[in-house]
């Protein structure tokens, strides 16, 4: 078991409406808390841990993320786009170019105020590998 500082992490693909309602609702079905985006959202609020909320991919600038925020105060949503207009969704925002997977994982740990014990890097590891691999998978299309 990976011990964190996020009690869960959950990875959403945000390319458009029907993968977060889709990347949602497996989580409300993983957790048996019902089969809806509605579910995983109100459980997210009630939770009072510190979980994380990947929103991967989040280019369209033609609809509203913040209606798949947990309405909640406490919880941490990460939201990764190519679209710069998406940083009107957040309070704090890093605009970045191409950079290595080392770097991505310090600027992942840094932005996400996580200490960098052997965990923690290999968790961020993980995350920014995924989301590279997501890059190149596009990029070859």
């Amino acid at each position: 078991m990976l011990l964190s500082t996020f009690s869960d992490i959950f990875y959403v693909d945000a390319s458009t409406k029907e993968t977060i309602s889709a990347d949602l609702s497996q989580i409300a079905l993983a957790k048996g808390i019902g089969e809806s985006e509605k579910a995983t959202l109100g459980w997210l609020s009630g939770q009072r841990k510190e979980w994380l909320l990947l929103l991967d991919n989040a280019d369209d600038p033609t609809f509203n993320l913040r209606s798949y925020f947990p309405r909640c105060s406490h919880g941490n949503i990460l939201i990764t786009s190519r679209n710069r207009d998406t940083r009107t969704h957040a309070p704090q925002f890093c605009q970045v170019s191409d950079m290595s997977p080392q770097d991505a994982r310090d600027l992942f740990l840094k932005i996400a105020c996580l200490d960098n014990s052997t965990e923690i890097e290999a968790l961020a590891t993980t995350i920014v590998n995924v989301d590279l691999l997501s890059l190149s998978s596009r990029s070859m299309r």
